[in-house]
């Protein structure tokens, strides 16, 4: 059941517990009670035949019945307080690790989030941690509570027969092989179901997400057929699981059960002889009886230490993946905004080829910078590197001349200010939404943001105003709608730095037009970067980059760009916009 790696694992878990030493105590002093409370019951039963039925001691006519009872009720108070105070730590410790985790996934590198997905990484907190519970909340109590009733029943079985008793320990190598076969076989088959559940939490996380798009596609019964995979395999896994643990419990009692028949016949034999007294032959076949529910109840708790283990081995994994890198330590005094690419190459981890290559471009402090190219040209690669969503493989970008791998990562993203056409919002009020992030923010200055951005002017029509709740990512609102709380809350933020990835293609012409006036009043002295498609939203840019295969190719304003009859003419000409 415990091999080297399970052990380790297991230590590690346990780690979660070991704040409360002073419950735990209390929990180890109430299990070592029910265990000694065991043998105790047999010890009784045997004065109860040898004294009161033999005997026929009148002084035991009283103890006995005392005692017995005794015996039992010592027993229900340690069992109640081992089973509220293992369960009260273990919640704690599963509230510690569902805390660890979240904040583990604040601060993953950006790369993490796009190589596990949003569905294992939920599947990890909604499905892995209560696994991980079970092997905190049940398992060790059981583990420590059975094998020292087991250890404390078989030293009494050995102070009544020495003989008898390694009799019957014979079946226990044939056991403990049986135990260390079922936990590699469960083990290997929970993995698999970690990874199903994952898969599935996957499935389901994409139906919510693009139902309109099953329904557009009629791809309903793809999307049924891809649920049902996955959730046969993970079906599959699961009886894998069932199926050993179902014949694991019956083989180690049979085993037990052929040990017990063996040793009872031997007794019988010794109580015929003489060797045993009725009440030491009732104690030793009563004692061996009792080891039976605590060998029962390790053999089934293996399923659930190996689910345990296997979901504690995921949680691991993700709390043992290195946080974002911030070697940066400097901020800068006052910030004009300019930044410079020098000779910068990247390339995405598994990427077959770069996305940047030896790029280099000026940005000019409070001017804007638009940058254009079809899709797969770097554009977006060269936000999530201003952004340190991603570090450069190789070169230079600096800010205002200072290498930004220098400065300290949360300044850095504190100078910028991002609206993308993928607006996110949270499941909160219209005001959170724009402060969101902005702790020392009062209502006033949210009014003024939210005029700026064109929004005020339905926002005071809803049925709360600011304190309105938008729903899940804002579902409650429309889309120009959502695009203007997300304006107003880079105005809040007032950043040197502000970037447009798209933030118009999506909308219709009344929303982009509103849009647009909140746009130009908010790039006053802010250097700005654009990426858009239509490329008479650019026009005016100071600055218009067009890229290709992560290479500058032309670099100038709207006429000069004309002039020049390159790619930028020949693609405004074509239609004045860039086509995916």
């Amino acid at each position: 059941m415990f091999d080297r790696t399970t052990l380790s694992l297991y230590r590690r878990l346990l780690g979660y517990i070991f704040p409360y030493k002073g419950l735990i105590a209390i929990t180890l002093l109430a299990l070592v009670t029910i265990a000694i409370m065991e043998p105790a019951t047999a010890m009784v039963l045997k004065e109860l035949v040898d004294e009161s039925l033999i005997a026929k001691n009148p002084d035991s006519f009283v103890m006995m019945p005392l005692l017995l009872a005794g015996v039992f009720i010592i027993k229900g108070v340690a069992e109640y307080f081992s089973k509220v105070f293992s369960q009260w730590i273990a919640q704690k410790a599963i509230l510690a690790i569902r805390a660890d985790m979240y904040q583990k996934m604040q601060h993953l590198p950006f790369a993490v989030f796009q190589n596990y997905g949003t569905g294992k990484l939920m599947s990890k907190i909604t499905y892995d941690v209560p696994q991980a519970s079970n092997a905190l909340s049940t398992a060790w109590v059981i583990l420590i509570r059975d094998t020292l009733t087991i250890i404390a029943l078989v030293a009494y079985l050995l102070y009544i027969s020495w003989q008898l008793t390694l009799l019957m320990l014979i079946v226990g190598p044939v056991v403990a092989f049986i135990i260390d076969k079922a936990s590699k076989l469960m083990r290997n088959s929970s993995k698999d179901m970690q990874q199903n559940m994952g898969q599935l939490t996957e499935r389901l996380e994409e139906s919510l997400t693009g139902h309109q798009d099953i329904k557009i596609y009629g791809a309903e019964q793809y999307e049924q057929k891809r649920f049902q995979d996955t959730a046969t395999e993970l079906l599959k896994n699961s009886m894998q699981v069932t199926k050993v643990s179902a014949l694991n419990v019956p083989l180690v009692q049979v085993l037990a059960a052929i040990a017990l028949a063996g040793v009872v016949y031997v007794a019988m034999q010794m109580s015929a002889q003489d060797l045993f007294t009725p009440g030491e032959l009732l104690a030793y076949i009563t004692a061996m009886a009792l080891t039976f529910e605590p060998i029962r109840r390790l053999t089934s708790i293996n399923e659930t230490v190996q689910k345990g283990m296997a979901a504690s081995e995921s949680i691991f994994e993700l709390l043992d993946q290195p946080n974002e890198t911030n070697t940066g330590q400097m901020t800068l005094p006052s910030l004009k905004g300019e930044l410079q690419f020098d000779k910068v190459n990247f390339r995405y981890p598994n990427g077959d080829h770069a996305a940047l290559e030896n790029f280099s471009l000026t940005i000019p402090a409070g001017q804007t910078t638009a940058l254009v190219g079809q899709s797969g040209s770097g554009k977006s690669t060269l936000v999530n590197l201003i952004t340190r969503f991603y570090d450069v493989t190789s070169g230079e970008i600096r800010l205002d001349g200072q290498n930004i791998l220098e400065l300290e990562r949360t300044f850095l993203r504190e100078q910028i200010a991002l609206v993308s056409q993928k607006v996110t919002l949270f499941d909160d009020t219209v005001a959170a939404n724009i402060a969101y992030g902005q702790s020392s923010t009062n209502t006033d200055e949210i009014i003024t943001a939210a005029k700026a951005a064109h929004a005020w002017e339905f926002i005071e029509k809803l049925p709360q105003g600011l304190e309105t709740n938008i729903g899940e990512n804002g579902n409650l609102l429309s889309g120009g709608q959502r695009q203007r709380i997300a304006i107003a809350r880079a105005f809040l933020k007032n950043a040197p730095i502000l970037i447009f990835d798209e933030a118009t293609s999506a909308l219709d012409n009344q929303s982009e037009q509103m849009i647009q006036q909140a746009m130009e009043t908010l790039k006053h002295n802010r250097t700005v970067i654009v990426i858009a498609h239509r490329l008479s939203t650019i026009e005016n840019a100071e600055q218009i980059v067009v890229m290709q295969q992560g290479k500058l190719v032309e670099q100038g304003n709207h006429s000069t760009l004309l002039k020049q009859k390159g790619v930028y003419a020949q693609l405004y000409n074509q239609g004045h916009e860039f086509h995916e």
